[in-house]
């Protein structure tokens, strides 16, 4: 019998999986002796059109994040890929609550082609976590804490603003390298304190990266790319927040500060100065809500750390010196109720900016070739929910690439999208 019953029991789950109504929030089953399962995610889809300068001569960036000289369409997710993930708890043992959860990130498109037989299903999430009277422990791959809270608090989380290649067959950049580097999802075990009086405290052993870089060399034409390779220490990350409301609760606040440490040693340590690099950074931010009002203000600066994607990109010159980024991201929204469900429109400028090595100088001096000095963007936002699961989004976005030698490029994109989210 209990074999039977364990049998019912699955069968009455697929079921419900398959006959639930999509307006509900999110797919929860309950199971024998207190399991549950549960599934959230969203569909999106938008439409873009835009149209790019020509990248000058001369220049040199590890990640072009701007299309070259073109006129383009496309429909495509934006920054957030569809989600579709599975949530599982488990009952309480001991005072240990246990939950798991694994994350699918699909896209709708291809690569700009009309037959792809390998769309991207992006596993981003997978990872337990062990809640107690200590706090929580969560282990597996999940969204890193340095610089987390920066791309979070940002509108472009249901946006587009920057895209990359036009021909991309993955989300768009948001504000990835234009006010912050991207966290990555990464393997790691991390510990986060109880709150206490709305402090929080997390930190996080993580898989360690390669930290490479990206340069032109002294003939002002070849491409140098070292590598530090060899990681025999974890990369560490923190985070401290305290969060709070005011105004007798029409106000509510956020601010935190991260940090990022990690070493890496060239394999072959002849080619270079120093046989090790660092990489270290450190963000923080505040995000400060009263009734329909939101500011929020972040920011970012390290070394080693790349203008976009962190660590693994252009974090080095060409001699194998660490580089010097920096970031902020100011945005300001406003939401109101109205008819039609509701409302919300925002503005956001971000920007990153990339310090010059003194061998990059020369090599400016002797050849012209300017490495990337900035990116920056302006967005301008209207996000209307029709109702919680129902939601259409109109973007505008003026980016702008400066290169150390005078080049400039610019570019404007405009988007109209729709999310379904349970």
């Amino acid at each position: 019998m209990p074999v039977i019953k364990r049998l019912l029991c699955g069968l009455a789950v697929v079921a419900t999986l398959f006959s639930v109504c999509p307006a509900q929030a999110a797919f929860v089953v309950g199971g024998e002796d207190g399991w549950s399962f549960s599934t959230d995610g969203n569909v999106n889809l938008f439409l873009r059109y835009a149209t790019a300068d020509a990248r000058p001569d001369n220049v040199h960036s590890a990640f072009n994040t701007l299309s070259d000289g073109e006129e383009s369409f496309r429909t495509r997710s934006g920054f957030l890929p569809g989600v579709l993930a599975f949530n599982i708890k488990a009952p309480t043992m001991g005072g240990l609550d246990m939950a798991a959860r694994v994350g699918f990130y699909p896209n709708p498109q291809n690569a700009n082609t009309k037959n792809s037989f390998s769309g991207q299903i992006d596993l981003r999430e997978i990872f337990f976590t062990v809640d107690g009277n200590f706090g929580q422990f969560l282990v597996g791959k999940a969204f890193s804490l340095f610089q987390g809270q920066n791309c979070l608090t940002g509108m472009s989380v249901y946006g587009f603003a920057i895209e990359g290649a036009v021909s991309g067959g993955g989300a768009t950049l948001g504000n990835i390298g234009y006010g912050y580097i991207y966290p990555q999802f990464n393997a790691q075990v991390r510990y986060t304190t109880p709150d206490f009086h709305g402090f929080k405290l997390a930190v996080a052993i993580h898989d360690p990266s390669q930290i490479i870089g990206s340069g032109v060399g002294p003939d002002g034409s070849t491409v140098i790319t070292p590598e530090a390779t060899e990681t025999n220490t974890p990369r560490w990350e923190g985070e401290l927040s305290y969060a709070g409301i005011y105004a007798d609760g029409d106000g509510s606040f956020k601010t935190w500060v991260s940090g990022l440490y990690q070493t890496a040693k060239f394999v072959d340590d002849s080619l270079y100065d120093d046989d090790e690099v660092t990489a270290w950074g450190v963000a923080g931010g505040v995000q400060l809500g009263y009734k329909r009002y939101e500011l929020v203000a972040s920011a970012f600066t390290g070394e080693a750390l790349g203008s976009t994607l962190m660590l693994d990109y252009d974090s080095l010159d060409y001699t194998g010196e660490e580089r010097e980024t920096m970031g902020y991201l100011l945005q300001g929204t406003y939401t109101w109720d109205n008819r039609f469900g509701k409302t919300k429109l925002g503005i956001c400028y971000g920007a990153n900016r990339m310090d010059e090595t003194s061998a990059e100088k020369e090599v400016r001096a002797a050849t012209g070739n300017g490495e990337l000095k900035q990116q920056d963007v302006i967005t301008v936002g209207l996000f209307h929910d029709i109702n919680p699961h129902l939601k259409l989004v109109l973007e505008y976005n003026r980016a702008k690439l400066e290169w150390f030698n005078d080049g400039k490029q610019e570019v404007d994109i405009i988007a109209l999208g729709t999310f379904f989210m349970w």
